[in-house]
């Protein structure tokens, strides 16, 4: 507990007073000393025994980085329920309030002059680093309601949002060449014949069935069964120790893998800890760029792989069919049309 600059006033003219009483009579005593020391005394008793708040927020939802959203911090009793932004404290009270923000994140004002327990105090944070980051706990300046003392208290109570890696857009003809992989697999790989047909524009000419074309005029083809078709393409991403090879890595691995989604081909993305599969549902996707949003360094089989993805600090190296290329090559001029925020709705949380 400490002296405000009010309260240091009132010490001074206090003392003053005191001093003036010794030379000139006790009536200044009378009307400045004692009304001066009932006021630093109520406000020592008001908050000898005070006790934080307990807080809440509500968040932003999930997102890239880069996302910026809005944060509602507000309190409640320390012995109530749940705090509610619309109720508060039962007795609201004058100070400042501190927020602290994870590292990842940043918020250009979090020290706030308020009344505690009243409205909620909302901030601006921005999305800056991939990964999972703390919101509080937040600190709090408690005045007397004569403002002459404070007291510092803290809260304990934190929430926290995910990160999900920045998307680039993928160049049209990247998206092409990624495309015939899914093309190509398909043809290599399915198994299961289903019926002859004529020949349309576009079929390749591996699947002609010879035998049945020299016997007609026409030129005759396989067809397969449609369920091969969903053959997902494999994706196999991997980064050094290096700083900032993970998050290169997981920037890489998941513009191609939503460029490939958003074109109708699922993947299956194999990482250091373990492999995640994306398709076009949005809950697949969610579950991809949560892994990728925490995945850390460290190396991958790629023998079986359709595309190789390798992080390291100065670059991406992406390879398909043997052929390395750095990863800004795929980037396309333009914004990604593609990417996923988690919850259009705000989160409270108390923890």
């Amino acid at each position: 507990m400490r002296l405000t600059r009010r309260g240091w006033v009132v010490v001074a003219v206090v003392a003053l007073a005191a001093a003036s009483a010794g030379l000139f009579g006790p009536r200044a005593l009378n009307a400045v000393v004692i009304p001066g020391l009932v006021a630093l005394g109520a406000g020592y008793l008001q908050l000898r025994r005070f006790e934080a708040p307990r807080a809440a927020r509500e968040t932003p939802p999930d997102a890239h980085v880069g996302h910026e959203g809005t944060v509602r911090l507000y309190f409640g009793d320390p012995d109530g329920t749940r705090p509610d932004p619309e109720e508060g404290l039962s007795r609201p009270f004058a100070g400042r309030v501190r927020e602290s923000v994870g590292d990842g994140l940043a918020a250009e004002e979090t020290s706030f002059e308020t009344v505690v327990g009243g409205d909620p105090v909302e901030y601006e944070v921005q999305y800056g680093a991939r990964g999972r980051h703390a919101l509080g706990p937040a600190s709090i300046t408690a005045r007397d309601l004569l403002g002459l003392l404070e007291i510092d208290v803290a809260t304990s109570e934190t929430a926290g949002v995910l990160v999900y890696p920045r998307v680039h857009a993928i160049a049209g003809w990247a998206r092409r060449d990624l495309r015939a992989l899914h093309e190509t697999g398909v043809h290599e790989e399915r198994r299961e014949f289903d019926r002859l047909r004529e020949y349309d524009r576009g079929d390749s000419l591996r699947d002609i069935h010879w035998k049945s074309t020299a016997k007609r005029e026409d030129l005759i083809v396989k067809e397969f069964a449609a369920e091969a078709e969903t053959e997902a393409v494999s994706v196999a991403a991997g980064a050094a120790s290096a700083t900032e090879a993970s998050d290169r890595m997981a920037e890489a691995a998941a513009s191609i893998a939503l460029a490939l989604v958003e074109d109708g081909v699922p993947v299956d993305l194999v990482l250091p800890d373990g492999t995640v599969s994306a398709g076009p549902d949005r809950g697949s996707q969610v579950r991809l760029l949560e892994r990728l949003a925490l995945v850390g360094p460290g190396r991958v089989a790629t023998e079986e792989a359709d595309i190789t993805i390798y992080g390291r600090a100065d670059g991406v190296e992406v390879a398909v069919g043997g052929e390395a290329v750095d990863f800004e090559e795929y980037v396309g001029s333009y914004r990604p049309t593609y990417g996923v925020t988690r919850g259009a709705e705000r989160r409270e949380v108390e923890a």
